[in-house]
C-alpha cells in the first residue's frame, strides 16, 4: 500500500491482449493502487505483451493464445481462454473488470456478474467491439473521436458513456523521462529509424502491407533500422533479410523518443512517437479520426499510403532532423486514467 492510502475493499481486474494494452493495464495498475483499489493483471502469450507488463514491475497471471488470422482460430483460442479465466476469476473472485474490448474476458465477466469498463480508441476493431462492448457496464474513449463510431456498440439501456479529452497514450507519454540506457542496451545512437510490422493476423486488417519490404529498403540505403514483429514469421523474414531485428522488450516509448522517425503497420507507436514529438507515420489504411485531430492540433502524425510514399517520408524527415517541441499540446489534453478510478471506486463501493 501506499503512504496516506485507504484500502478499498474488492479487487479490480485488468486484461490484457496486446503489447499496448499490457502498458496500460500497468498504469492503470498504478492508479488503481494509489487509490486503495488492489490490482491484478492477467493477459495472454501474445508478442511482447508479457514483457511490457513485466517492465513496469507486474507479474501477470497469463492465460491462453493469439488464434491466428482466422475467425476460427479465434474463436478456438478465445474459447480455451475463457475456460482458463473463467477458472481464474472464479477462484479469484474480482469485484470490477477493466479491458479493451475482449470477448473471452468481457463473456466470463457477463457470466459472473462482474461489472466489466471498457475503454477503446479503436472503433476500427469491429467483430472484438461488437462483442464486449455491449456487455458492459461502462464505455469510456476519448470526445476526439467523432461520436457515432463508438455509439453503434453501445446498448444504452445497458452501457453507460464516459469521454475524456485526449488519448489513452497520455497515461505513459506524460511525465515521461527518457532512459538513455536503450541506446546504450541496443548498442545503437540516436537518430535510427523504428520499423513496426504490421497486424496482419487482426480480424480488422484487410490489407497487404509488408513492414519487412520497407524496412529492407530503408537499410540497403544506409539508414540505421530497427524491425520490430508482431509474429514469428515476420521476425524471421525480416532476420533474413539481415534486417536489425529487437528480439527483446524495452523500454517502448525510450525507443521510440531516440528515434528520427517511427513507422506502422498499426497505429499505437505512431501516435506514441508523435505525443513525443517523433515523427510518427501509419500505414494503416482504415479510418483514423483521431489521428486527423492530433494531426490538427499540431502533433507531427502522418497517414502514408504506400511502401514507397512512407519511404519518401522517412528519407525526409530524417535528412531534416525533424522533431516538434509537443510539451505545451500535451498539457491540452488528459487520460482516461481518472475515469477509470472514478468508476472502479462507485463500483466496488456499491454504486
Amino acid at each position: 500500500m501506499f503512504p496516506g492510502v485507504v484500502k478499498i475493499g474488492g479487487l479490480a481486474w485488468i486484461d490484457a491482449q496486446t503489447p499496448k494494452q499490457g502498458l496500460l493495464a500497468a498504469k492503470l495498475a498504478d492508479k488503481l493502487r494509489e487509490a486503495g483499489i488492489d490490482a491484478v493483471i492477467t493477459c495472454r502469450d501474445y508478442d511482447y505483451t508479457v514483457d511490457a507488463i513485466k517492465r513496469q514491475g507486474y507479474e501477470p497471471v497469463i492465460i491462453g493464445r493469439h488464434g491466428g488470422g482466422s475467425l476460427r482460430g479465434k474463436l478456438e483460442a478465445d474459447i480455451e481462454r475463457m475456460k482458463g479465466l473463467l477458472a481464474w476469476a472464479s477462484a479469484t473472485k474480482p469485484g470490477v473488470l477493466i479491458a479493451y474490448p475482449d470477448p473471452p474476458a468481457a463473456r466470463v465477466a457477463f457470466g459472473l456478474r462482474i461489472p466489466y469498463i471498457a475503454l477503446s480508441d479503436s472503433p476500427h476493431s469491429i467483430p472484438a467491439s461488437r462483442l464486449s462492448i455491449p456487455l458492459a457496464e461502462v464505455l469510456i474513449y476519448s470526445d476526439l473521436l467523432p461520436h457515432g463510431l463508438m455509439e453503434r456498440y453501445v446498448l444504452r439501456e445497458w452501457t453507460r458513456v464516459r469521454l475524456f479529452h485526449g488519448v489513452d497514450q497520455l497515461l505513459w507519454i506524460k511525465g515521461f523521462k527518457p532512459d538513455p540506457g536503450v541506446l546504450e542496451e541496443l548498442g545503437v545512437d540516436p537518430g535510427y529509424i523504428v520499423v513496426r510490422a504490421e497486424e496482419s493476423k487482426a480480424s480488422y486488417y484487410e490489407w497487404r502491407i509488408d513492414l519487412v519490404l520497407l524496412a529492407s529498403r530503408l537499410a540497403s540505403k544506409g539508414y540505421p533500422t530497427i524491425f520490430l514483429p508482431r509474429y514469428h514469421d515476420q521476425a524471421t523474414r525480416a532476420a533474413d533479410a539481415g534486417l536489425r531485428v529487437l528480439e527483446k522488450p524495452v523500454d517502448g516509448a525510450s525507443l521510440v523518443y531516440y528515434a528520427s522517425a517511427v513507422v506502422t503497420g498499426g497505429n499505437t507507436m505512431a501516435v506514441e512517437a508523435a505525443l513525443l514529438g517523433v515523427p510518427g507515420i501509419t500505414l494503416f489504411q482504415g479510418l483514423l479520426p483521431l489521428n486527423e485531430k492530433l494531426s490538427s492540433m499540431g502533433f507531427p502524425i502522418y497517414r502514408a499510403r504506400s511502401l514507397k510514399e512512407a519511404e519518401a517520408m522517412v528519407e525526409d524527415f530524417y535528412r531534416r532532423e525533424v522533431r516538434v517541441d509537443t510539451s505545451s499540446l500535451l498539457e491540452t489534453l488528459e487520460d482516461p486514467g481518472g475515469i477509470v478510478i472514478e468508476e472502479s471506486l462507485r463500483i466496488l463501493k456499491g454504486g
